[in-house]
């Protein structure tokens, strides 16, 4: 009878749920009662707001989110089918051809990005003003390692933006923006293309304007997660954690990354003049003024054993190794904050499983960029080698006249004369594709500095993520961790409550659970407070082998010598030592961690969760993250658009604010979902 009870009430909740009518709604900002819109006063509902929508690559039928400018101001969402006052669209072509926004995914080659924004003419009259008055903006953003060069007409900007390359365009109220961007891609992506349209009386007030845009976005974010995810004083402890832990990572990154890369500067210059020093001493006849291959192949025989060349191999593996390394921090530190906005936005539901696949994900990205990086430089120090030894002669030549017998006297002048000459011709070219290895590495370790980020806030703070910050010994918090979908719905929370107390129910998973909240307390307190050293562990991997195959691979390219593998590429797997011990598995697991077994009992213990019927709020939560992430594409193009940045030319050429006060007082943003 109980079990034909509880299935009525879930098919009562079906019909409830799907004979809802489709209608436009909106809610408070602080949780106030919904309330229908129609459609027909959309552009009104405009008036006066921030409007944000993510259209899909189709173009219309999005939905709308509007946020009140003013500062606590009430946020609604709209569901129409309404058109916006623009459209926008956005095409592709890889080396020519025309192709989908998938096919760029990875790609290498000529990318090229039109974007076109123009004004809607079949939405209504009321819609088309606001396409009338307000300055559209257009930006996309490329991570700058996967971008080798970036083209586009003079009206389009091109910030470099730490890793990030933004790419950004603007034009005037009713005008179509029409944008092409070249790039010469290796392993290409990109992020969204967002829209942005306003109203402002200045160069400054535009900038200041796009920056609000995106001080709105996360204001957006907070509204529509607040009901579900309140930030409680345990989340926030958590929160406030994490937050130090991730301005340590960020001054470590800084102070690490300087420290190191001088380091790595002088090794590098160190090993330079050991390489040439040792060419030196078997030099014969006349200097000359070309690099003397059997000179350069006598070299070989002091890359090993006890030889200054062999000590300067050493010492330059070492730098390379701690300078990637000290980019780890950046990426912890990033992916700290990641996890921040995300237990702010979306809570601590589900982050541990999160963090166990970002951990997984990203330790294998940064181990498989890391040996291509360590491949690419293998493969740059072969003609920076030849092209520095060739310069080296030269100069060593013009000191001595020729004459060998003066040459290790004159070496010390030959070789600062040739670092001199490091950023010119050919040299200089070369010494640019070293650049590029090195950067590869940085960015391959940022990978490994996320993944033990996220292992490492995963086994410190098992409670706080795995409880939402309750006390895991209780009999509620338990069955919450068990089943949290279902604890804000009365009905389906007393027929789960039922299910709990059976013998042969949720009883004994619940004691089950329990026994682990128990073991993880009692470690807790043995071990004393929360662990705040340092989210990142350097790297145990020794490059040094590496080094001497790239070193050994300027005399095998000329027929003597081994590189000690088939392509000379130096493909050592990082993070494995020579015993093929992960230095993972070698640092161990945290005292607080728990099983995977016991993990997933956590995971699927509840055999309503299929039953049931829930509200999925996901896509909402979904669309406003990705508004939210516009962010830092809005600041970059607020820069450009401040006086002196490189959009102010073009805005101060164009009308500035003029129209109606209804119209110039709305913001739009409007992201084009590329998949």
């Amino acid at each position: 009878m109980r079990i034909r009870w509880i299935h009525a009430c879930a098919a009562a909740l079906t019909v409830a749920l799907t004979a809802a009518p489709c209608v436009a709604a909106a809610s408070g900002a602080h949780g106030g009662a919904w309330r229908a819109i129609s459609s027909d006063a959309a552009a009104e509902r405009f008036a006066r707001h921030d409007v944000f929508a993510v259209v899909p690559p189709t173009g219309n039928g999005a939905r709308r989110y509007y946020v009140e400018p003013t500062s606590g101001g009430g946020v609604a969402r709209i569901t129409t089918r309404a058109r916006m006052p623009w459209t926008v669209h956005v095409d592709y072509a890889l080396n020519g051809p025309n192709v989908d926004a998938a096919a760029l995914d990875g790609a290498t080659g000529t990318v090229q990005v039109h974007v076109r924004v123009a004004p809607d003419d079949l939405a209504d009259l009321d819609m088309r003003r606001y396409a009338q008055e307000l300055r559209t903006f257009a930006m996309f953003t490329v991570p700058a390692q996967c971008a080798n060069d970036v083209s586009a007409d003079d009206d389009v900007a091109v910030i470099h933006d730490g890793n990030t390359i933004v790419v950004s365009s603007t034009a005037a109220p009713g005008a179509t923006l029409d944008m092409r961007v070249f790039i010469d891609a290796t392993k290409f992506s990109m992020g969204d293309v967002t829209v942005a349209a306003l109203s402002a009386a200045s160069t400054d007030e535009y900038g200041a304007a796009l920056r609000a845009l995106g001080t709105q976005s996360a204001a957006l974010t907070g509204s529509v997660t607040a009901s579900a995810h309140t930030d409680d004083g345990a989340n926030a402890a958590l929160s406030k954690t994490l937050t130090a832990l991730r301005d340590q990572e960020r001054t470590l990154a800084k102070q690490e990354i300087a420290k190191r890369g001088d380091e790595h500067q002088r090794a590098f210059h160190d090993y330079m003049a050991a390489y040439v020093g040792s060419y030196t001493n078997h030099l014969s006849g006349s200097v000359g003024t070309k690099t003397q291959m059997t000179a350069l192949m006598g070299t070989a025989g002091e890359l090993k054993g006890d030889t200054p060349l062999a000590h300067a191999v050493t010492g330059l593996a070492t730098a390379v190794n701690n300078v990637s390394d000290a980019h780890q921090h950046t990426g912890a530190a990033d992916e700290v904050d990641r996890i921040i906005t995300r237990i702010r936005q979306q809570g601590t539901e589900g982050l541990a499983d999160e963090l166990k696949r970002t951990a997984g994900e990203q330790a294998r990205i940064g181990a498989r960029m890391y040996a291509d990086g360590q491949g690419q430089l293998s493969r740059a120090m072969i003609p920076y080698s030849m092209a520095y030894t060739d310069v080296y002669t030269s100069n060593l030549n013009d000191l001595t006249g020729g004459d060998v017998g003066r040459a290790n006297a004159m070496s010390t002048q030959a070789i600062e004369a040739t670092n001199a000459q490091g950023g010119e011709g050919t040299l200089g070219a070369d010494k640019e594709g070293v650049d590029a290895a090195m950067a590869a590495l940085a960015s391959a370790r940022e990978h490994t500095g996320a993944a033990n980020a996220a292992e490492q806030i995963l086994q410190r703070f098992p409670d706080e993520i795995a409880s939402v910050g309750t006390d895991t010994t209780s009999d509620a918090a338990v069955s919450a961790q068990l089943q949290p979908v279902m604890r804000d719905a009365a009905l389906m929370r007393t027929a789960y409550e039922h299910w709990l107390a059976e013998p042969l129910g949720g009883a004994p998973r619940v004691r089950r659970a329990q026994r682990i909240a128990d073991a993880q307390r009692r470690t807790q307190a043995a071990h004393g407070v929360k662990d705040m050293s340092t989210l990142v562990t350097p790297s145990d991997n020794d490059a040094s082998a590496d080094i001497s195959k790239y070193a050994g691979s300027v005399t095998t390219s000329i027929g003597g010598g081994s590189s000690g593998s088939g392509d000379g590429g130096g493909t050592t797997t990082s993070g494995t030592s020579g015993d093929g011990t992960s230095s993972h598995a070698r640092r161990g697991r945290s005292p607080t961690a728990i099983s995977e077994d016991e993990w997933m009992s956590l995971v699927d213990a509840n055999p309503w969760e299929r039953t049931f019927i829930a509200a999925n709020t996901q896509p909402l939560i979904d669309e406003t993250v990705r508004i939210a992430s516009a962010r830092p594409a809005l600041d970059a193009t607020a820069d450009a658009a401040a006086q002196g940045g490189a959009l102010a030319g073009a805005l101060s050429h164009g009308p500035m604010r003029a129209g109606i006060a209804d119209v110039l007082d709305t913001r739009f943003l409007i992201v084009h979902k590329a998949t």
